[in-house]
């Protein structure tokens, strides 16, 4: 499955999620919608660190790869939230994306040459 089509079914698990009788079309700007994935973005990426905690001190071993990778599934899939309920579509989100890495390659070859 691509990103287009990963984004496509998101949107319509988001219409199940606020109920059949949700008529109006996503994305779409909802603040209040938007602020609620935020939230649940920070609680996502503390389930990381949860089952990975080999970060916390040099005794602690927790590591689950499989879990850990779910997690980060998590953290995509809310990260998708906050840009659906931001009137984002996917080939916005997908050119941020892309410019984003761009531009960050070109300062990081820039302060490398200096």
């Amino acid at each position: 499955m691509g990103f287009r089509q990963a984004y496509k079914e998101q949107i319509e698990y988001q219409r199940k999620v606020e109920g059949v009788m949700f008529k109006e079309n996503l994305p779409i700007d909802n603040p209040k919608k938007f602020q609620y994935h935020v939230t649940a973005l920070q609680e996502e990426i503390g389930e990381v660190l949860k089952v990975d905690k080999r970060w916390k001190t040099h005794r602690n071993n927790t590591y689950d790869k499989q879990e850990k990778l779910n997690e980060i599934a998590d953290v995509f899939i809310t990260a998708m939230n906050m840009s659906i309920w931001s009137g984002f579509d996917h080939k916005e989100l997908m050119t941020a994306i892309e410019s984003k890495i761009k531009t960050n390659n070109i300062r990081i070859n820039s302060e490398a040459s200096n």
